[in-house]
């Protein structure tokens, strides 16, 4: 199942963005749970420079699974080996640097998933954490957002308008390695040089 995680990322990157060849690529991972597709981020964006620097950041890293792992353990599980990437258990209001592509998985624009997910209300803040995010991207730089359901991409899309932000919406995304419970919807943000 892993294998073929690593291979949706990769087919979904590969379909929708397309990197410039560069000495050097910053990446931010937002929300990444316990990264079980790190090995496709890492490879895919490694593709395209000499050297990466990959982070992945997740606010909930301590969260035990039934084998007593916590996310922290498992994600640095999944990320070994892979020069320049940094699993951060912490907040991404936190972060500071500035990227060249900014990944974000399922981003919380609605409450009900966040308090499904077992996260406390007071860290419901979609519009305050997506200007951040958009904050962190250097000029030039894209963001690649998927949403979960026809719902949530709406929210997105509001939020968008809500930051003033140019985005391009890609749609329904399907793959041949994996089919979701939930049908899962992207849009693409770039940082208009200013």
């Amino acid at each position: 199942m892993n294998y073929l995680e690593n291979l949706y990322t990769i087919e979904l990157f590969d379909r929708y963005l397309s990197p410039e060849g560069k000495e050097k690529l910053e990446v931010l991972d937002i929300g990444a749970k316990n990264w079980f597709y790190a090995c496709g981020e890492y490879f895919f964006f490694k593709h395209f420079c000499r050297r990466l620097k990959l982070d992945g950041v997740e606010i909930d890293a301590y969260r035990l699974y039934t084998s007593l792992y916590s996310r922290y353990e498992v994600a640095k599980f999944y990320s070994r080996g892979l020069e320049g990437a940094e699993y951060i258990a912490g907040n991404l209001l936190d972060i500071n640097r500035k990227y060249d592509f900014i990944i974000w998985f399922l981003p919380f624009v609605l409450e009900y998933p966040l308090l499904k997910w077992g996260l406390p209300l007071d860290e419901f803040r979609p519009v305050e954490l997506f200007e951040h995010a958009y904050s962190l991207l250097k000029e030039g730089g894209t963001m690649f957002v998927v949403n979960q359901d026809v719902e949530e991409y709406e929210v997105q899309q509001a939020i968008y308008g809500h930051a003033g932000v140019e985005y391009k919406l890609l749609g329904k995304i399907e793959s041949c390695f994996l089919e979701y419970k939930y049908d899962r919807y992207a849009s693409v943000v770039v940082k208009v040089q200013e």
